[in-house]
């Protein structure tokens, strides 16, 4: 299934190896200190709502909300005999709050006092989830302390993966790119904005909107106003070499295919990889299983929309982007 990014030591890194020392404790140390807390993630500021110590909202346990909520969940590969292991709606949720409180508390220089336990985490009736018994300061915050909170969000989110029944080893390549993301250690303040947008987050629902969206910044906003950029981010997508193969090879979206006007047959090159995405997309209705394209097409390429929106992060571009409402 491709590229992921170089997830470095495995999905079972020693517990001790996600809890480095903390580095100097200094405010002037570090990128993410200065920030004013009028900030633009102002609609998710922190709040009483992500701090649950009594609520009368009923509230599971996070390990026993996933034994009843599979985090994991194995899919047809509607088009071919195969099938595919992907997250849960109900999981990818759960993931991007949390995610959302730490970036939230980080955004007014603060870290968690004490390492973050899957204990902490539990889960209200919507499936949002909130922390227990979990404290956050603003003594000794430092990059490395914000670093750490992620490492080890990543060590609890695998707990908790193997708590519901799933195998970490069949864990799909965007989701692992995630977890990459959440371990780096060169992480910096603007990367949290990809953190808590990551593509492998999406409800299975958004992600047409998600990707139409970030096609036409690539395609045409860069296509006329920075080809360069543009250039640089087709030269990373992945599937350059078999995306072609793989389409004609899937009995659905090889109606795409052969059904394409002669004057604008597919050629294998990364823009007519969008091309067919997007064609794919915008006309789900005309082959009548528009409910189970988007789940195909991201079993067939899940790495594709992940690298388009990290180009883009890379490129400057992605906050530019609406995709931080494209999570609802």
């Amino acid at each position: 299934m491709g590229n992921t990014f170089g997830f470095r030591g495995g999905l079972r890194a020693d517990v001790a190896d996600l809890m480095q020392d903390a580095g100097e404790h200094l405010r002037s140390s570090g990128v993410f200190v200065k920030r004013a807390v009028a900030s633009q993630y102002q609609s998710n500021r922190t709040g009483n709502d992500e701090i649950d110590e009594s609520s009368a909202e009923e509230l599971r346990d996070a390990a026993s909300y996933v034994q009843h909520n599979a985090m994991l969940i194995q899919v047809p590969v509607v088009g071919t005999a195969r099938t595919f292991w992907r997250l849960s709606d109900e999981a990818t949720r759960m993931i991007r709050k949390l995610a959302l409180i730490l970036r939230n508390h980080h955004s007014v220089c603060k870290c968690l006092a004490a390492p973050l336990q899957a204990s902490n985490v539990w889960v209200g009736s919507a499936g949002n989830a909130k922390l227990r018994g979990a404290r956050f300061t603003d003594k000794g915050f430092s990059v490395e302390r914000v670093r750490e909170d992620y490492r080890n969000l990543s060590r609890v989110l695998q707990q908790l993966i193997s708590i519901s029944g799933g195998d970490t080893s069949k864990l799909p390549p965007d989701y692992i790119d995630f977890l990459s993301l959440l371990t780096e250690d060169n992480l910096t303040n603007k990367d949290e904005f990809l953190v808590v947008n990551h593509a492998a987050l999406l409800p299975l629902k958004n992600r047409t909107e998600a990707f139409l969206m970030l096609y036409d910044r690539i395609v045409k906003y860069l296509g006329k106003r920075n080809r360069a950029k543009m250039n640089r981010i087709l030269s990373c997508l992945p599937y350059q070499d078999d995306w072609l193969d793989t389409a004609t090879a899937n009995a659905k979206i090889n109606q795409w295919i052969v059904n394409v006007q002669n004057t604008k047959e597919y050629r294998k090159t990364t823009l007519d990889l969008l091309r067919l995405n997007r064609n794919v997309r915008s006309h789900l209705h005309e082959y009548g299983h528009d409910d189970d394209v988007e789940e195909i097409l991201y079993c067939e390429w899940p790495m594709l929309l992940v690298v388009m929106e990290k180009m883009l992060h890379r490129e400057g571009e992605l906050q530019d982007t609406d995709i931080e409402n494209k999570f609802g």
